[in-house]
């Protein structure tokens, strides 16, 4: 994964990015990445409030295996993001990158998602 942090950290939410406090839901998680890989690609930044204060994530490795087990079993056909670990202010965040996908993706519900 080839970024610059400090640049992401700068940039508004929008169709490509996006932060997320924590997984305590991530069905809203799944949405986000699903819509990323159905449009143009993206980042998701777990572990940042939208005010953009590094909270952190409590178990990073656990966190990681969580998200991409999540992703495994919840998109189809398979999505594979790249993770990546990062020490911000001493606390790590995890960010999740999705490609644009030729396939579209869809929840195991069925439903396909894309930004507008």
């Amino acid at each position: 994964m080839t970024f610059k942090i400090e640049e992401i950290l700068t940039s508004p939410e929008g169709k490509t990015l996006e932060f997320k406090r924590d997984l305590s839901s991530p069905r809203p998680m799944l949405k986000t990445l699903l819509a990323f890989a159905n449009t143009a690609g993206g980042r998701l930044i777990v572990g940042m409030d939208d005010d953009r204060r590094v909270v952190g994530v409590e178990e990073p490795l656990d966190e990681e295996e969580r998200i991409c087990s999540l992703i495994a079993d919840s998109i189809a056909p398979r999505l594979v993001p790249n993770v990546e670990l990062v020490t911000l202010e001493g606390k790590t965040v995890l960010v999740v990158e999705v490609f644009l996908n030729c396939k579209s993706q869809k929840l195991a519900c069925g439903c396909v998602l894309q930004f507008r």
